[in-house]
């Protein structure tokens, strides 16, 4: 008999005692400082959304090759298209805000590279364009960080399908320096009293704004911050939807849950990367890039409350970690197939 959970193993019970553990504790925060708790928070909505679309990637894997895949992907680039052509701003469909849609279409991008270097010869057309459609759609939305993930992510799919790499945990490494360092500068330039020429090159004075909003929130409670949806009420901005939220997602997890929802948050960062090295190099590399991509992006907008993001990430990452049985599956298949062949002369 299977043991039960035999298909998630040690490191995916361990992943999801983290997420319940990250998600206990702003329940907690939330209580605790009378700031109540709401089911549709995202501090509720996310984690539970990143291990459906973990289920939902490994699930995928069996069908990289299939054509209705291939099309599947390639209408839902057509979709992120049209969603930006046909509405106005700042509601750009079909998610509503143009830079989540650009976040959803580098996960796209991803899905797009996790089925090229698994598909086999031949079947790489509608793939490919399916990936062009990912990176167009990024660029309608003009998303300026959009842009700046998705670049190295094609490269990175590009580079992987010219020479497949043999190892997968020099990406790691990568994938953890990266989102560190970009961590490390957001918070340097919430604790300055000003962005500097080169900041305000690249930033509008409305990040600004919230950065600080949000740096002054978490210096008020550094640990434990001031309870999940704390930081709508700490800025004079959030008389807009839109600047509701501190466009910045280690800010505001700072700021509301403290220095204990940062670990939170940093040490599921560093677990979705491992879970994706779980799978074969190539597929693994590709999914760690986008992962990152991913991490890197909501540093600088508002990011995890969409849940259809969430929900491609963890079907990158699943995908990819699923690759690794895939593959252990097809080899021991073709030396049952090779041994039971009969033998002549």
């Amino acid at each position: 008999m299977r043991r039960p959970f035999a298909s998630v193993g040690w490191p995916g019970l361990g992943g999801l005692a983290l997420l319940c553990a990250w998600m206990v504790w702003s329940v907690v925060v939330g209580l605790r400082l009378d700031q109540g708790f709401s089911l549709t928070s995202p501090y509720l909505v996310a984690p539970i959304v990143l291990v459906l679309g973990v289920a939902g990637g490994q699930a995928l894997v069996r069908y990289a090759g299939d054509p209705r895949l291939h099309i599947a992907l390639a209408v839902a680039g057509v979709v992120l298209i049209l969603g930006v052509l046909l509405t106005k701003e700042p509601g750009k469909e079909p998610l509503g805000y143009a830079n989540a849609n650009a976040a959803l279409g580098v996960q796209l991008v991803a899905m797009c590279g996790l089925g090229v270097v698994a598909a086999p010869p031949g079947r790489h057309r509608i793939l490919v364009s399916a990936l062009g459609l990912g990176v167009v759609a990024v660029a309608l939305n003009r998303s300026a960080a959009g842009l700046a993930v998705c670049v190295p992510l094609v490269l990175v799919i590009a580079g992987v399908c010219w020479r497949k790499p043999a190892h997968r945990w020099w990406a790691v490494a990568l994938g953890t320096l990266i989102s560190v360092a970009g961590a490390a500068v957001i918070l340097r330039l919430a604790q300055g009293p000003a962005f500097p020429s080169w900041a305000r090159g690249i930033f509008d004075t409305v990040r600004e704004q919230l950065w600080h909003d949000a740096m002054a929130l978490w210096d008020r409670r550094p640990v434990t911050g001031s309870g999940p949806g704390s930081f709508r009420d700490a800025t004079a901005l959030s008389i807009d939807p839109d600047t509701s939220s501190a466009h910045s997602s280690v800010l505001q997890i700072g700021a509301e849950t403290g220095w204990v929802g940062v670990t939170f948050f940093a040490l599921v960062g560093f677990a979705g990367l491992l879970w994706a090295a779980r799978g074969r190099a190539p597929q693994a590399v590709i999914a760690m890039a986008a992962w990152t991509a991913l991490l890197v992006h909501s540093y600088a907008d508002h990011l995890l409350e969409f849940a259809p993001v969430i929900l491609a990430a963890g079907a990158v990452l699943g995908w990819a970690a699923a690759s690794g049985r895939s593959g252990q599956a097809d080899s021991e298949e073709l030396d049952v197939s090779e041994g039971e062949r009969p033998v002549t002369g």
